[in-house]
This record gives C-alpha cells, structure tokens and sequence, in this order.
C-alpha cells in the first residue's frame, strides 16, 4: 500500500541506522573468521584423502563465508543509505509543512490533500499557485518516499536466501549469484530446486523474473502481478504529480513557452520554465504506461483462473503482456494466440483476454460432447509479447509512420517470433504430466510473426497452427512450419481487406515498367518498401492447397445433443476471433475451439 505523509512522520532513521551497524559488525566477524581458515595448520601439513577432504570442506565453508560477509555489508550500505534517504525525505516534509502554515494551507497527513485556512483565499490565482506548488512538492515527496521504502524493503528481502540456509544444490548457489540460464528447460529444472525463499529473494533482485520462459504458470502470475500492482502504483503517482504540474502552468502544458512579452523578468521565466520543463518531462515519462498497466490489472482483476504470464513495460517501444486463462501447466489442451497490425496492450489485451475466456468455454463445450473427452482441460492464452506495427491515425498513442514500413517487412515479426519461440518452449518445459496439444494461432500481421516462430530452430511442442487473416507467413508447407500434414488451418473471410494484398501486387510490381521518371521511382518504392505489405511473406497460405481451409461463413452443426445450433458467419478482417453479440459463436471461433481441442474433424471446411 502507498505511503502517506503521516507513514512518513512516523519513520525513524536512528532504529535503521543501528540495524545497518549490526550488520556491518556481522560482516566484520564472517571475514573475521574466514582469514582465521586459511591460517590453520592442516591446510598445507595434512596430507592424504582426509587432508584433501578437509581442504575441501574449508575452500566450501570459507566460499559461504565470504559470500555472507559480502552480502552482510551490502545489507549493511543499503539500510545506511535507506536511513540517509529518511532524514532527507522528512526534512523535505518538514519545510514544505513549514511553508503551507506560513502561506495559510492546511495539509491532510493521511490524503495530502492541501486546504486553505480562510475563505477568501479560494479562487485567488496567487493562492491557486501556492497551492499548486504545495501539491507538486508532496507528490514528488510521496513518490521518493515510497521509492525509498521499496528499496529497503528489497535489500531486507535480499537476506532471505541467507536467512534461509546455505544451499547445498551447487546451482542454487550459482542462481542466487550468477544470470540465470536463458533455456527454459534449464531455467524450470533449476526454479524447482530453489525454496520459496530463495525464489522471493531472485524476485527482489529482478522484478522481471516472472517473465522468464520455464517458470511454472502459477509463479509467474504470483511475481508478475507483484511487479503489477508495484509500476501501477508508481506510474499513478507520475500521473498525479504530472496532473499538478499541469494545472500549475496549463499553458506549458499545452507548448507554449515563456516569450519576452510576458510580463516580470524574462530570464527568470525561461528559467522557471525549464525547472518547470524537467519535472513535467519526467512525470509525464514515469507515467508512460499508466493505461496499459490499468488495462493489465482489469484483464486480470481478482479472477482465480486468469494468469499473468508476461507483464514488460521496458524491452520494447510498447509494453507486453500476456493472459492465461486456466492453468497451461496443467491442462490438455492449451493455445496461444498472437495478434497483428495496430494492437497495443492498452487497446487489446481487454478484448483478447475476453476472447480467450470465450474460446475456452467453446472448447469445453465441444470436449463435453465427445464421449472419452469430458475430463480433459483447457487453457487459452492472448499473448502480446512484441511491438506489433502501427499505422499512423489508429491509435495515437502507439502510432507512428514507421508502422508502414513495419507492416510491409518481416523486421518486427522476426522479433516476435523468437519470444513467441521462447514462450512455446516455457510451456513445453512446464507442463506437467503428459505433453498438452499446443495449439499456434496467428491473425494478420501475427499470423506471418507465428509462422516465423514455429521456424525457429528446435521442437517447440506445437501440434497445429491456425492462420486467419494472414498477410503470409514465409512458408509454403506444413514440414516447413515443423508440422504433420493435415495440422495446419486457415480462414478467410470473401471480404478481408488483406485480399488485396495479394491482388495488388502484381499491378504494384507492374509499375517498375512505366517510362521514366515514373517506372525508376515507383520501383524504387515498391522495391524499398511495399505499402500494402505484399510480396515478402509468400503466397496466401488461405488459397495454399498444402493447407486445410476452414469454413467462415454462417452453418449449422450438430449441437452434440442429437440436434442442431446455427454458427453465425464472420466478415471483414477482425471478426475471426470475436464471438456474436448474444455471446454464441461463429463458425470462425467454432473452428479455432474444434482444432485447440484436437477434434479435427469437427471443423467445418471450406464449402
């Protein structure tokens, strides 16, 4: 929970600072006692297998000790500086209490909402920029307060591996200093030999580790929606503070600089300005990925059977994120579906997880129809794991001219697709039990980002793939994709505007023929970059013959009951994975849930 100014009163740097003694004097005697070791007689006179032994025994004991005496005078600074970090922060809070009762205001200890003692100080702009200042500085205040309190409180948690015993498994001894290894196989194998004390203690060292491919699905979600509820707080308060600063100087705010016909000292102005400048900067980044992160924390909420298997706000230009719904380690049936042009996490992960919880009620219904299948699970998984393009106008945040070139190279979907690689084989690794059918589902640009990451090198457990919408995926038959004939499925609907792709491109690539000027120059465009996204990713996998093609339209099929249910049709380019208004499926989602739950033949062809 966020501090507040009263939490802050309420601190004592003196009760830190003897704790920081203490630890430097068990730091003091660990050396101590190390340098005693290597003074020993038997070290160099005891020869044979039992002198090997006992040297071995003390290279062991002293290694242990002289980690413990380096990580006791780590502890040690840290509470020093935390405890420095105290009496700055209450100093501070000291002299803006002293200038809110000098200026008349009142300061709520347990809000920091600031108040005006008298009546006809409201609406006075001189009072409104006093308070506006008041309101900025406590921000700041509560945002360094709670930054300091979340340092200590991860140098205090990084002794719990210490406090938890020397570990007698060599790789947990590695992992508790060293990287951990990047194979998830590796990665899992290891994560299961830590205690949960050793594993809240590689959190406290890196806030990221949920993310990390092989982690079981449950600690992943545990850690993630730590880190979660950690950047979201963090982020509302730049939020705030840059809110403040705004009404402080709403005209700033909105770009317009101090000019030498305002009235008082110019130089003063600018200089207030670009004091001004810095700290609205610095807000405004802190509070960066405020509505991915609210849009994160309703996707998931306080739904039990909902996992926040990637939360990433730094690696890439966007934030990632991914949601499982029900337990990949656990269940029988599992997919995961990658999604293309134009989705960000704050515009898509909402929709997607709600997607996913509808196509795994569908899959369920399907399996409790089939005799011998009423017992197997599901888990369904919306994954954006990479900076899909953005073409400009779609969503003024993410967009950026950049995104036509995005969407008509590979560039960005090579990235993608060795973490969606990666994050195949941390299920695979996972799993428990029997191996799921893993399902790979990609739509637009997605789809070409899934077909590239089922090409990475290795066996990433995949048992069909699913393209719908697909601008191509760079491949042309299911050996290629490291699939069995008949595991491969497409859909496209008679109006998807992604059609043109393919029927552009001849008349596109036909312009390099025209005379000069005009042929040169439209081939060096459509040579450089071909702004339909034609070309590049190969043919349409939906017309491929190598391929199974799937039924879009409206249909009927057998309800599972001895009668019939009426599948509503799919049309354009985004209605693939969305279900009828009425929460019933058409029969594009009819598919999808008929392949994740490997009743093949359930899926409608292609009439």
């Amino acid at each position: 929970m966020p501090l507040t100014l009263a939490d802050i009163q309420r601190w004592n740097s003196g009760a830190i600072r003897d704790v920081s003694s203490a630890l430097a004097k068990r730091g003091a005697s660990a050396d101590d006692v190390k340098a005693g070791l290597t003074k020993l007689p038997l070290v160099n006179t005891w020869q044979g297998t039992g002198g090997d032994a006992a040297r071995a025994s003390l290279d062991e004991l002293s290694a242990y000790l002289a980690a413990h005496g380096e990580e006791m005078n780590e502890l040690s600074s840290a509470t020093r500086e935390s405890a420095d970090d105290i009496d700055r922060i209450k100093a501070s809070l000291a002299a803006i209490d002293a200038d809110a009762r000098r200026e008349g205001f009142s300061i709520d200890p347990a809000s920091g909402a600031v108040t005006p003692l008298h009546t006809d100080m409201v609406g006075d702009p001189i009072y409104a920029l006093q308070q506006a200042d008041l309101e900025t500085r406590i921000h700041q205040l509560l945002h360094a307060a709670n930054t300091a309190d979340a340092e200590l409180a991860r140098a205090i948690s990084g002794a719990t591996a210490d406090a938890a015993g020397r570990p007698d498994d060599p790789r947990v001894r590695d992992a508790l200093t060293k990287p951990l290894p990047e194979d998830p196989q590796q990665f899992h194998d290891l994560w299961e030999a830590l205690t949960s004390e050793q594993k809240d203690a590689l959190y406290q060292r890196d806030h990221s580790i949920g993310n990390h491919d092989g982690m079981p699905a449950v600690d992943r979600d545990y850690y993630n929606r730590l880190t979660l509820a950690d950047q979201l707080a963090a982020a509302k308060t730049a939020q705030a503070h840059a809110d403040a600063l705004k009404n402080q100087h709403p005209d700033w705010a909105a770009g317009r600089e101090p000019n030498v016909r305002m009235p008082g000292n110019y130089a003063a102005n600018k200089a207030a300005y670009a004091a001004w400048k810095e700290k609205y900067d610095a807000a405004t980044a802190g509070a960066k990925n405020l509505s991915d992160l609210q849009a994160v924390d309703k996707s998931v909420g306080d739904f039990p059977d909902r996992k926040l298997m990637l939360l990433d706000t730094t690696s890439g230009e966007m934030a990632h994120a991914a949601v499982a719904i029900g337990d990949p380690d656990t269940a029988s049936h599992v997919s995961v579906t990658a999604p293309g042009l134009n989705t960000t996490v704050h515009g898509s992960i909402g929709s997607m997880t709600e997607e996913a919880a509808n196509l795994q009620r569908e899959t369920y219904r399907q399996l409790g129809n089939s005799p011998g299948h009423e017992l197997e699970s599901v888990s369904t998984i919306a994954w954006i794991g990479y900076d899909a393009p953005q073409i400009p106008g779609w969503d003024e945040k993410a967009a950026s001219l950049a995104g036509a070139w995005g969407v008509s190279h590979d560039d960005m979907a090579k990235v993608g697709a060795h973490h969606l690689a990666g994050f195949y084989d941390g299920i695979k690794a996972s799993h428990e039990g029997v191996p799921a059918d893993v399902t790979a589902i990609g739509h637009s640009y997605g789809s070409l980002t899934t077909g590239l990451a089922l090409q990475e090198p290795g066996n990433h457990g995949i048992t069909d793939a699913i393209f719908y919408g697909s601008p191509g995926i760079e491949a042309t038959t299911p050996g290629q994709l490291q699939l069995p004939e008949g595991h491969v499925f497409t859909m496209e609907t008679p109006d998807d505007p992604i059609q043109a792709v393919y029927d552009s491109k001849p008349w596109l690539h036909g312009l390099g023929a025209l005379p000069p000027p005009f042929g040169p120059l439209a081939a060096t465009v459509v040579g450089g970059m071909d702004l339909t996204g034609a070309g590049d990713f190969g043919p349409n996998p939906a017309t491929n013959p190598n391929f199974t093609h799937l039924e879009t339209g409206a249909t009927a099929v057998p309800n599972g009951q001895g009668g019939t249910m009426s599948l509503g049709g799919a049309s354009g380019h985004s209605d693939y994975p969305r279900f009828m208004d009425d929460g019933t499926p058409r029969t594009t989602n009819y598919n999808i849930a008929a392949i994740i739950a490997g009743l093949d033949d359930n899926a409608v062809r292609q009439k």
